[in-house]
């Protein structure tokens, strides 16, 4: 019969019940990590057990000792009472909870100890490594035994037997003093970088000595405790981080649920300030993934906690390869794309009309027709981003799941700093001066119809308009990599709808509108020789410097991205040639 239940939590790590036998005999049994039950422990096979524990931890065995003890009627009456007035205290409970099972879980017999195996999920360790390839640091924080964890990190790859392993353990810190420790913990780790520094939070770095560093939870308290004099232990915390920078792979055992989070958000505030990501598949991870940036549970036999807490679920921890290194990297190319693109191609569509009030008085006359200005953004442009802001591949899943390296072109931001925002822009500027100006210089003071008309000014605002929409669009064409038909359907349809739109718009007298401005203008412009000749010069004009940069860049600089691209066009390129050999020497005819 089940009598009482002394809650597990992180602080005692362990947990107990007190059961009544049939014959009446009350016991109170306890189970937890062998360092949190052996200081309790008075009577039993101690140093058998100790070695055996030992020896399943270094199997990659997860072990739990279990003690009891014998509780007379007057020794559970005490107890009840101890545990009721601690239950019913209205200040400090969680205290007063804590001291009363501290005072009830002592003197105990050593019964033994459990084994099990916990088997890695499949393709873990190739996971892992991938990750660490891409150049994303990988952290283990685990309640395990320090040796059951490190046999588990050998096994996923996290560390390799080349890996220099570096410990900061209670045990070590007992030796000799924290400050101690840490020091000489950073003067191994800088010894062989020299000068140079590894690249912060980042994965493994070739030119340097690869180290591992474990340290459990009591001396993670230690770093984090404040100082006696209030202030934080802030240097402390930079000595650890500063070390883990120069490490590898990092592995916290005896962690509890909220040291995980401490460690999360220890990272998170670092003078790098790098994106977290926490994964996990029990409830003692729900807090360590509410505190990294982005959390993802994991579904399965430790239950669902983890996942209803995550902003994405995973049945596999296999799919984070593929989460990361394909659908992420897919999705910041496209979000890159989309947001410097935005910005683009309205500064290339309100520039020419700011220029425009230096020639008309600034007496705010429109450089557009109404209706222009109301579709740019809603028909004219739209369509095309958003089908490549959904589609955009500019390398194949195969190819990114293959080399995880490819991860690094897009690391820390690369694709929405400053020098590239400047360059987005220094381009919409360049092209909105190309298209005014270069309409405004051809067109001055010239007669370009076969009758002697000039353009007006609705016609000069619509040829800037005509180059405008080509050229906007025609550089998201030359930024596609991956064209399907929907591709082609709304990039060449978009420049067939404005063209209709504007031959059916100009070429008829609307009854609902007091204005006819734009009547026949559209017409009148092509019906002109130059302007066709302005507006194929003017686009060319536009599109040069990025299409120059473009091939600069990528023959003088190829990231390993662009240079995955050319091999494949390579490739492909050589495909049918050996198709044609083979068929020619099959002996068929063509």
């Amino acid at each position: 019969e089940l009598l009482d239940v002394l809650s597990f939590d992180s602080v005692r790590r362990r947990m107990s019940v007190i059961v009544k036998s049939a014959t009446g005999e009350i016991y109170l049994f306890c189970k937890g990590a062998d360092s949190s039950i052996f200081p309790h422990v008075i009577e039993g096979k101690v140093d058998q057990v100790r070695s055996r524990v030992e020896r399943n931890a270094v199997e990659g065995l997860r072990t739990l000792c279990v003690a009891y003890k014998k509780l007379e009627p007057e020794e559970y009456e005490d107890v009840c009472k101890l545990l009721q007035a601690a239950k019913v205290a209205l200040q400090d409970r969680e205290k007063k909870l804590a001291e009363a099972y501290e005072q009830i879980e002592k003197d105990l017999i050593l019964l033994g100890a459990t084994a099990v195996e916990d088997r890695l999920q499949e393709k873990a360790a190739d996971t892992i490594e991938a990750l660490q390839k891409a150049g994303i640091k990988v952290w283990v924080l685990t309640g395990d035994k320090m040796e059951t964890a490190a046999a588990t990190c050998y096994a996923c790859k996290l560390f390799r037997r080349s890996t220099q392993l570096l410990e900061l353990t209670t045990k070590r810190i007992e030796e000799q003093s924290l400050h101690d420790v840490l020091f000489e913990l950073r003067k191994t780790v800088l010894r062989c970088s020299g000068s140079l520094t590894r690249d912060s939070f980042s994965g493994l770095s070739t030119d340097m000595h690869d180290y591992g560093l474990i340290i459990d939870g009591a001396a993670l308290s230690l770093i984090m405790k404040p100082r006696e004099d209030g202030s934080s232990s802030g240097n402390y915390r930079e000595l650890f981080l500063e070390i883990c920078r120069n490490c590898s792979a990092v592995l916290c055992c005896r962690m509890a649920p909220l040291q995980k989070a401490q460690i999360v958000k220890l990272i998170k505030f670092s003078k790098e300030h790098p994106i977290t990501l926490a994964i996990g598949d029990g409830a003692n991870d729900v807090s360590m993934i509410l505190e990294a940036h982005v959390g993802i549970g994991v579904i399965g036999k430790e239950g669902r906690q983890a996942a209803r807490n995550s902003d994405y679920a995973i049945p596999k921890f296999k799919h984070l390869k593929k989460m990361l290194l394909v659908h992420g990297h897919f999705y910041y190319i496209r979000i890159s794309e989309l947001v410097q693109y935005f910005f683009y191609k309205n500064v290339c569509f309100i520039f020419p009309q700011f220029l425009y009030q230096f020639f008309c008085g600034f007496s705010q006359q429109t450089l557009y027709d109404t209706a222009y200005l109301t579709l740019y953004n809603i028909s004219f442009t739209s369509l095309p981003i958003l089908l490549y802001s959904l589609m955009e591949q500019h390398v194949g899943i195969e190819v990114l799941k293959r080399d995880p390296t490819l991860y690094r072109d897009i690391a820390k931001n690369a694709l929405l700093r400053w020098r590239v925002f400047i360059y987005w822009t220094f381009l919409g500027v360049f092209d909105a001066l190309v298209f005014f100006f270069g309409a405004y210089f051809m067109f001055e003071n010239t007669t370009v119809t076969s009758n002697g008309q000039m353009f007006g000014n609705w016609t000069f605002g619509t040829l800037v308009f005509t180059v405008m929409v080509f050229t906007v669009t025609l550089k998201l064409a030359l930024d596609t990599h991956y064209w399907t038909w929907i591709n082609h359907f709304v990039i060449w349809g978009s420049l067939l709808f404005y063209v209709v739109f504007s031959l059916l718009w100009g070429g008829i007298i609307w009854p609902f509108l007091s204005y006819q401005r734009m009547y026949y203008v559209f017409i009148h412009m092509l019906s002109s020789g130059p302007a066709w000749l302005g507006i194929m010069l003017l686009v060319t004009v536009s599109l040069l410097p990025d299409v120059l940069k473009k091939v600069l860049c990528r023959q003088l600089w190829p990231t390993a991205t662009e240079k995955t691209q050319a091999r494949n066009k390579c490739l492909s390129v050589e495909q049918p040639t050996v198709f044609m050999l083979s068929q020619t020497t099959s002996g068929l005819s063509f």
